[in-house]
């Protein structure tokens, strides 16, 4: 007997929401059939663009309006404690684009509500769902590199920087909100980093930050060192939207993984290499085909698949406060130049 689909609601009808519905599409038995914003203009322009017959401007009338089985918030994050509320008293599962919040303490709450109502919470942070960190993970796990001690996640770009080929910066024009973040690349981009270093490596030990902010066309640091303690592993995320000379992308990640028996090497368009002890030389196949949906989809998928066997899902609340923990706190490691420990 064929399963009935799974009905979603998408909250929020700005820059990600294109990529949310473009990920919901390639679920299998799942439907986007209702969107919620308060622009009736990026409503009604996602609702042609996508064939969405119902649209509602609050949360309120979404809640009463239109039954489904889960909601994605992709909603601004100022927003989300506020729609995390409201969404909790319908009792059904929600998917919350990252950060989940713009404080640590919002984050915490938003956790605590939804575990005292019993009410399912997924974190979507999706970068770990590239498909060239999977593979990494998988060749770790197989011994591929014998025992890992070194990893270096990289991107550097002049995302913040006017450029010829984007003389509005790369990133302004496509979300305008980040201009005036005081907290910048970490809370919008670097958790995407340690969420992939946890989810490569394990638990986050301790660590040491520091930060510049040297472009001026945006209030917060656009360049980041973080020196990561993960056990046996050193880690390094090395990161810019302020470096001339590189893809103006903000996606673009490089990548070493070096262990006991060799190192894989990630190149900025998705290529993966494995040089071993021996000489031997590997190229790994990597299908990057639409990569930037194709993360966006392996997230929504995950979610989907776990509404349906009541698995646990890998970012829900409490994994992702793990992230966050590092994420805020790095501010505080580059103000009191200190390192960062909490486990023992």
């Amino acid at each position: 007997m064929a399963q009935r689909p799974l009905r979603i609601a998408l909250l929020g009808c700005g820059f990600a929401s294109e990529f949310h519905l473009k990920a919901w599409r390639m679920v299998p038995g799942a439907e986007v059939v209702a969107l919620c914003d308060p622009d009736p203009a990026k409503r009604e322009t996602r609702a042609r663009q996508f064939g969405i017959g119902r649209t509602f401007e609050s949360v309120a009338a979404l809640l009463q309006g239109v039954e489904v089985d889960a909601y994605d918030a992709a909603t601004p994050p100022e927003t989300h404690r506020e729609v995390a509320e409201d969404l909790v008293k319908a009792g059904k599962p929600v998917l919350c684009q990252k950060p989940l919040a713009m404080t640590l303490e919002d984050a915490r709450a938003i956790v605590e509500l939804y575990a005292q109502r019993r009410v399912r919470l997924m974190v979507n942070e999706n970068w770990r769902w590239r498909a060239w960190f999977q593979e990494i993970r998988r060749r770790v796990q197989l011994g591929a590199v014998g025992e890992p001690f070194y990893a270096r996640l990289s991107i550097r770009s002049p995302a913040a920087l006017p450029t010829p080929e984007y003389p509005e910066t790369f990133l302004i024009p496509r979300q305008p909100r980040l201009k005036a973040m005081p907290q910048l690349i970490i809370l919008e981009f670097l958790v995407h980093h340690i969420d992939t270093m946890r989810f490569l490596f394990g638990e986050v030990d301790s660590f040491y930050v520091q930060t510049r902010c040297p472009a001026k066309t945006v209030v917060g640091e656009t360049v980041v060192t973080m020196v990561l303690n993960q056990g046996p592993v050193l880690g390094l995320l090395d990161t810019s939207w302020a470096s001339y000379g590189y893809p103006a992308t903000t996606s673009a990640d490089t990548m070493v993984v070096e262990g006991t028996r060799g190192s894989l090497f990630l190149n900025d368009d998705g290529r993966l290499t494995l040089s071993e002890a021996s000489g031997r030389i590997e190229r790994i196949p990597v299908d990057t085909t639409d990569s930037y949906v194709g993360m966006y989809w392996g997230a929504i998928n995950h979610f989907a698949e776990c509404l349906r066997s009541g698995a646990p899902f890998q970012t829900d609340g409490p994994d992702n406060l793990r992230t966050l923990e590092v994420a805020f706190r790095a501010y505080e490691s580059a103000r009191k130049n200190a390192v960062i420990r909490w486990r023992t």
